[in-house]
């Protein structure tokens, strides 16, 4: 084989692996990403992705893991166990803390999935219902936190749809986007209060956690990926 045949073939297995790991990259489920205390969190892609609670800096307010470790993501990845047919669900743990009396929480996510749901649920230590993440085990309230969607279409589908009250979040007036880029925004019904018996750093700072609850149907196409913002504001 001549120099420039192999340098060929060399540089094809590159590009061939290039791909694979792309498509690998690409067949991520869901990616659940964490902000607080941001003025307007972006997450920069394809499209930016704008968000309801304008945050005043600085805020005494963040989003940490299980046991209060850093973090800014969740690891969505699922076991056999939680899976059935189609269906996924994924129970992880994150907490707020803040040394506000109460705070608001919203979600924010793009609409890929077929029939992605989200449950949030106050951990506390006479809740009904366990789970365990990161090797710390939490009980839970089996009732989820009351809230709503603030611009969802289409509710008897499989698959949510954003209506465009808020497409200017993201986008230019005239901007064509693709139907499921455009955000649907979630925000709780009223202020959450702030879990003061868990007290850090002399007792002037409380962690209050949850359990965050996904849902989702896989489907025999090639696989989405959504983005799925949790962020947290001081209530005034």
């Amino acid at each position: 084989m001549s120099n420039d045949s192999k340098e060929k073939q060399d540089k094809d297995n590159l590009t061939a692996k290039k791909k694979k790991f792309r498509y690998t990259l690409f067949s991520t489920i869901l990616v659940l990403i964490l902000f607080a205390a941001l003025v307007g969190a972006w997450f920069y892609y394809q499209s930016d992705m704008g968000t309801l609670l304008a945050i005043k800096e600085p805020s005494d307010i963040s989003i940490l893991g299980p046991d209060g470790t850093e973090m800014s993501s969740i690891d969505l990845n699922y076991t056999e166990d939680e899976k059935t047919g189609d269906q996924v669900t994924v129970k992880r743990v994150f907490c707020v803390q803040t040394s506000a009396d109460k705070h608001w929480l919203e979600i924010a996510h793009t609409t890929n999935l077929k029939g992605l749901t989200f449950n949030i649920y106050k951990v506390s230590d006479n809740g009904t219902e366990t789970v365990t993440d990161e090797g710390h085990t939490y009980k839970y309230d089996n009732t989820a936190i009351a809230g709503s969607y603030l611009n969802l279409d289409k509710t008897d589908s499989d698959y949510k749809y954003a209506n465009n009250i808020y497409h200017d979040k993201n986008y230019e007036t005239d901007d064509l986007v693709q139907i499921h880029a455009e955000p649907v925004y979630w925000l709780a019904s009223q202020p959450l209060t702030t879990n003061k018996t868990n007290s850090i750093k002399n007792g002037k700072t409380y962690r209050t956690y949850y359990v965050c609850e996904v849902s989702w149907i896989e489907t025999t196409k090639e696989k989405e990926t959504d983005i799925f913002y949790i962020l947290a504001k001081i209530a005034e």
